[in-house]
């Protein structure tokens, strides 16, 4: 025994030494090669010796699939077919029960899953929403139990509505969780698609209102939480859309067509919306705060190059309308908050119709006096929470203002159109006025575009009506004088364009409603107030600026005021007001020719010619 082993030893020490030996002689060849090619040139480029040749690892080469490996995965598909039409023809005739196939699509869904956990995770470096083997797997194994529990509610009735319905929940939950440990937005997305889909899918025939204020509840607080912890956005607009979007019909429901228990129904719908607009509205901030905040449980998404390309293209509109630079998350972060609040406000009033808008209005002016709090409480306007804080105050000031004139029309039984654009015009002057003293961009613009609103209102209701009430009248009149001052407060900003837009459409609404009032009193009247309007505004383009659209706008009523006498008033006024007419008009365009011939031929001599450089 003592003998083998000091043969076997000996043995292993010779072969020890022979691998050295055969390193040593490689690291040697490894150190003589770059002296070779110095020494040489060209020699290194010499055939190799016998024995470097045959210590260069072979290229491996990939055997050609036999006929028996084509045969063996041909065989396993045709198998697995016919596996499958077996499974149809049996269930077409009755040899598989429904638990049976209920069972078989449990069972195929824990096969799923079971394979899916089999497969390595992909790096941590991955994007979040890229889509592997393994996230569909996971998917298809939510979704064969989605279907199977779907199937034994509704075509089998093994179980319950209530139970599937709880299943549902559940497979939502669990399918956030998955997401949140695998760190897939799709799994999420999926789970919480499918969850908020189960109302349509498996309705009830006795809805009741307090459960399925807890059921979407409970899917919107997921929602924000992977919001929260992950960064997903396309998770936090699901649960955005989703929420509000599923709450409409339970709102009808709570509101007009739920007997008895209408009330219950109607305060939990209020618990749910108060708390889901709160939550929304400080989500998208509380993620910032929470991410800069350097917690392990809220880390930035990776996301993929087409995904950062298009959150950044989106971010840049927002910083372009804004003025504020920005993350990723702006959209979210300007849309949600500012939306937030009108939508829960607009769909209480749905809840309880019978509440004055009174009640509204208090709400939404309400929460614009603390948005202005915490705007006036910032010492620094260059943070985009502050910016969004001042975006809030004038929209929600301004809906504010609009429930307000709904229920003053109310009160006094007027048009609500003409108050709200009496409160709309008197919103604009006060949000540009105290736009002047800040740096705070969205206000203003969005005063320019209540502006626009309000002249295009006037327009549509003078094209569409013949005879106007009074108020009416006052209303747009008001409306008329502000965007008047609006337009020229920015004749000379870099808003030209807006400017003489707004200009020329607020012009022709007046000339509208300058039409309806004199061409109700005499129609003549309405042909020499055009001729007055065009002379005075070619006359006041030698003053004031920008003179080239004042002109232009002179020159177009001019033409409308040839047309009028030409057309109208030669076939419908009397001989001896059509000629005093004519005379007036032909008169006044004379003086106005002559003022402007003297304006123009004084303004040399008003501003002389400087000096040039001597030579």
């Amino acid at each position: 025994m003592d003998l083998n082993n000091e043969q076997n030893l000996t043995a292993r020490i010779e072969r020890l030494e022979l691998a050295v030996a055969d390193i040593s002689r490689r690291l040697d060849g490894r150190d003589a090669r770059p002296a070779a090619s110095a020494a040489f040139g060209s020699r290194a480029s010499a055939p190799k010796s016998s024995a470097s040749q045959q210590r260069k690892p072979a290229t491996p080469v990939t055997p050609p699939r036999s006929m028996e490996w084509w045969l063996a995965r041909g065989g396993a598909l045709l198998t697995l077919f016919a596996l499958v039409l077996l499974y149809q023809y049996a269930v077409s005739h009755n040899w598989i029960t429904p638990l049976i196939r209920v069972a078989f699509g449990t069972a195929i869904g824990v096969a799923l899953m079971v394979f899916a956990n089999r497969i390595p995770r992909a790096p941590e470096t991955t994007p979040d929403d890229t889509v592997g083997l393994r996230e569909v797997l996971l998917g298809s194994s939510i979704a064969a139990w989605y279907i199977t529990a779907y199937a034994a509610a509704i075509f089998y009735g093994l179980i319950s509505f209530g139970a599937a319905r709880l299943i549902f929940f559940g497979l939502s939950i669990a399918g956030c969780w998955l997401a949140l440990k695998e760190k897939r937005a799709l799994l999420a997305l999926f789970a919480l698609a499918v969850g908020f889909a189960t109302p349509a899918l498996l309705p009830s025939p006795s809805p009741s209102i307090p459960a399925f204020a807890i059921y979407v509840g409970m899917l919107g607080a997921l929602g924000l939480i992977l919001y929260l912890m992950r960064g997903w956005q396309s998770v936090l607009w699901l649960t955005f859309i989703a929420f509000w979007w599923s709450t409409v019909e339970a709102t009808w429901i709570a509101c007009c067509s739920l007997p008895g228990s209408s009330f219950t129904a109607r305060v939990s719908m209020t618990i749910l919306i108060v708390l889901a607009g709160a939550a929304m509205l400080r989500v998208p901030i509380l993620r910032r705060r929470l991410l800069g905040a350097g917690s392990h449980l809220y880390t930035e998404s990776r996301r993929s190059e087409a995904a950062t390309s298009l959150l950044t293209e989106l971010a840049n509109v927002v910083t372009r309308f804004s003025g504020q630079p920005g993350g990723v998350d702006s959209p979210a972060l300007w849309i949600i908050t500012l939306s937030t609040p009108l939508i829960a406000i607009a769909q209480l009033a749905l809840v309880w119709p019978g509440t004055p808008p009174l009640i509204w209005a208090a709400a939404s002016l309400g929460a614009a006096a603390m948005a202005y709090r915490l705007v006036s409480a910032r010492r620094a306007s260059s943070e985009e929470f502050t910016h969004v804080e001042a975006a809030a105050t004038a929209l929600w000031s301004l809906a504010g203002a609009l429930w307000l004139s709904s229920g003053v029309s109310d009160v006094f039984r007027v048009s609500s159109v003409a108050v709200g654009l009496l409160a709309a015009s008197l919103h604009v002057v006060a949000t540009l006025s105290l736009a002047k003293e800040s740096s705070y961009v969205v206000p203003a613009r969005l005063a320019r575009i209540t502006t626009g609103a309000i002249v295009s209102v006037v327009l549509l209701n003078e094209i569409n009506q013949g005879r106007i009430a009074p108020h009416w009248t006052f209303a747009e009149v008001v409306g008329i004088c502000v965007a008047f001052w609006v337009a020229w407060t920015y004749r000379l900003s870099g808003s030209k364009g807006y400017s003489a837009v707004l200009a020329a459409a607020t012009y022709g609404a007046l000339m509208l409603i300058d039409a309806r009032v004199l061409g109700g009193i005499w129609r003549p009247l309405v042909t020499a107030s055009y001729a007055i309007a065009g002379t005075a505004l070619l006359m006041a383009s030698k003053r004031f600026e920008p003179g080239e659209w004042i002109r232009r706008l002179g020159g177009i009523t001019l033409v409308i005021v040839v047309f009028r006498l030409l057309m109208i008033d030669m076939a419908g006024v009397e001989t001896i007001w059509r000629v005093l007419l004519f005379l007036g008009v032909g008169g006044l365009f004379l003086y106005t020719s002559h003022r402007m011939q003297r304006s123009g031929a004084a303004t040399p001599a008003a501003s002389p010619t400087p000096a040039g450089p001597s030579a």
